[in-house]
C-alpha cells in the first residue's frame, strides 16, 4: 500500500460537506449575533436630529417602526391563553363542548400569511368551525345565522383584558360595518 493512500476514506470522497444542523446553527448565531450588534449601536450612538422618531425600545434596525407610518398596520395581537379561554367556551351557535377559537377574517385588512388579531375570536364547534370556513362569504354566513360575532369576541376579549378592549375594537366595527 503506498504511503500517501488516505487509510479508511473513499476516493470520492475528497469534498468536505458541513453537517446540516452544524450550517444551520451557526447561520442562527450569525444572524443572532448581527442583530444584538445593532441593538448596542442603536444604545451607544443616539440620534442627535430631533426631526427623526426616535425607535422604539427593542426594535432592530432592520425592522420597520410600522405605528409611524402615514397608514399605521393594524396591530395583531398574540395571546394563547385569550384562545384557551376561548375554546373552553361552548359553541355560540349551538351550545356544545369542546370549540375551537375562530379568528373572525373580515375584522382586520388581509394580510399574506397572517391571521387577524386574537382578540377578534369566537368559539365555535369543529362542526359549525368547518361549515363557516367552507362558506365563501363569511359576513353573510353570520348575518343568516343573526349572530353579532365581532360583538361576542368583543365580550370575550373585555372577559380576559378588561382595560384595552373598549379602546382596541371599536375602529375594527366601524371597517366592518362599511363593508357589509
Amino acid at each position: 500500500m503506498p504511503a500517501d493512500a488516505r487509510f479508511g476514506f473513499h476516493p470520492d470522497d475528497t469534498t468536505p460537506i458541513p453537517r446540516p444542523s452544524r450550517y444551520y446553527g451557526r447561520r442562527q448565531d450569525l444572524v443572532t449575533l448581527d442583530r444584538a450588534q445593532g441593538r448596542r449601536n442603536l444604545e451607544v450612538r443616539p440620534s442627535a436630529d430631533t426631526s427623526i422618531v426616535p425607535a422604539s425600545p427593542g426594535l432592530v434596525p432592520t425592522q420597520i417602526d410600522k405605528s409611524v407610518l402615514a397608514i399605521a398596520e393594524p396591530k395583531r395581537l398574540r395571546n394563547k391563553a385569550h384562545l384557551r379561554f376561548v375554546a373552553s367556551q361552548p359553541c355560540i351557535i349551538c351550545g356544545r363542548q369542546p370549540s375551537d377559537p375562530h379568528h373572525l377574517r373580515f375584522a382586520q385588512p388581509r394580510a399574506l400569511g397572517l391571521k387577524v388579531s386574537d382578540e377578534f375570536t369566537v368559539p365555535l364547534c369543529r362542526g359549525h368551525h368547518r361549515q363557516l370556513h367552507q362558506a365563501g362569504n363569511e359576513v353573510a354566513w353570520w348575518k343568516n345565522l343573526e349572530i353579532n360575532a365581532l360583538e361576542i369576541a368583543k365580550g370575550l376579549w373585555e372577559q380576559t383584558h378588561p382595560k384595552s378592549a373598549a379602546a382596541d375594537i371599536q375602529p375594527y366595527e366601524d371597517a366592518a360595518k362599511t363593508t357589509t
